[in-house]
């Protein structure tokens, strides 16, 4: 019977054409890694020049363990990034800490829900269990938390949204027209956050990591990925391949460059971070997950390491919970690889 349905376009088109990509037995692992990258580097759009990140400070809240400050970070001529600072007090004289890039997903506040000043008691009753960046800075760690655009901070374009649309779909179909990608523009940032708590006095620039929840967590993966300064990397609630997502028509449009699936899907991409130290989180009751898809995952990510002779620096947390992250299994993690005098 003839399809008269997109979705079967879409599969169909996959099958028909599958990823160029794929890793093959027998293949030398570093050299496909290589020829992957140049793969997603071909597929990166254009951003604007970036330009020096001299942080401004706009506030300062002092908490009873550590200090809050909001910042705005110059990311280029035409883009402002606002962001929180959490420095845990009561650091010795010239005491150099880790840093972590703590990365919000879809949590109604953003940087808000991070930080732990805004949703603590909301969020379907999770609020302080989703407040991962004041969780980080409570463990000893100095936390930078940067908003993607859409949430606090980054949301004056929203009133044009109209109610029922996507809010990461309507700027990625209006960034394509001039050949942006958000993606793309969501990693400039981060690196351009990586680069004000990299400078930091408090922090030691070699003992980097960045960790997230489901956007979050897909964007610890990119940043990851496209900067060798994370040595360290937590994400969470983000084991779905992207092929799953657009048969559902599902996808949030800010998390994928465009045209990944004629090369990879996220397998390939969580494979590009070996042999660096990667935890992986997924509840087993994650709604956004199949089984099929992190099962494969994690397969294939711990073949990846395997291949590399680094399956220790590779730790897989499945627990018994919904769309979320534990920090108390991360935490543990990043002191191991970051912290280990700790």
């Amino acid at each position: 019977m003839e399809s008269h349905s997109f979705v079967d376009l879409l599969d169909a088109y996959w099958r028909e054409r599958p990823p160029e990509c794929l890793y093959e037995e027998g293949t030398d692992f570093a050299e496909w890694q290589g020829r992957f990258r140049e793969k997603l580097a071909s597929l990166r759009s254009p951003v604007p020049e970036r330009v020096d990140p001299d942080a401004r400070v706009v506030e300062t809240v002092e908490e009873a363990d550590h200090i809050r400050h909001t910042l705005s970070i110059p990311v280029s001529r035409i883009s402002t990034l606002p962001a929180y600072l959490l420095v845990p007090k009561g650091l010795a004289p010239g005491e150099k800490r880790p840093g972590l890039v703590m990365q919000h997903g879809h949590a109604t506040y953003g940087i808000d829900a991070m930080a732990g000043t805004r949703g603590m008691d909301e969020e379907d009753g999770d609020g302080d269990r989703r407040a991962y960046g004041l969780e980080a800075v409570r463990s000893g760690f100095v936390v930078i938390c940067p908003a993607l655009w859409g949430w606090a901070g980054r949301d004056g374009h929203l009133p044009s949204v109209r109610e029922g649309q996507d809010k990461c779909n309507q700027i990625t179909m209006a960034a394509r027209m001039y050949g942006l990608n958000t993606v793309d523009l969501h990693v400039q940032d981060l690196q351009a956050a990586l680069d004000v708590l990299a400078a930091r006095d408090e922090v030691d620039p070699e003992r980097l990591g960045c960790a997230g929840n489901s956007t979050g967590g897909r964007m610890t993966m990119w940043l990851t990925v496209s900067d060798e300064r994370v040595k360290a990397c937590v994400p969470s609630g983000c084991m779905n391949h992207f092929r799953e997502r657009s048969l559902k028509l599902s996808s949030c449009g800010i998390q994928y460059p465009f045209g990944l699936l004629k090369y990879g899907d996220v397998p390939e991409v969580f494979s590009l971070i070996a042999p660096r130290p990667m935890q992986l989180q997924c509840g087993l009751r994650d709604g956004l997950i199949t089984p099929e898809d992190r099962d494969h995952i994690e397969r294939t990510v711990r073949a990846a390491y395997r291949s590399l002779g680094a399956e220790d620096n590779l730790d897989y947390q499945l627990f018994d919970d919904i769309h979320i992250m534990h920090w108390h299994r991360a935490e543990p993690f990043l002191r191991k690889h970051l912290w280990p005098e700790g």
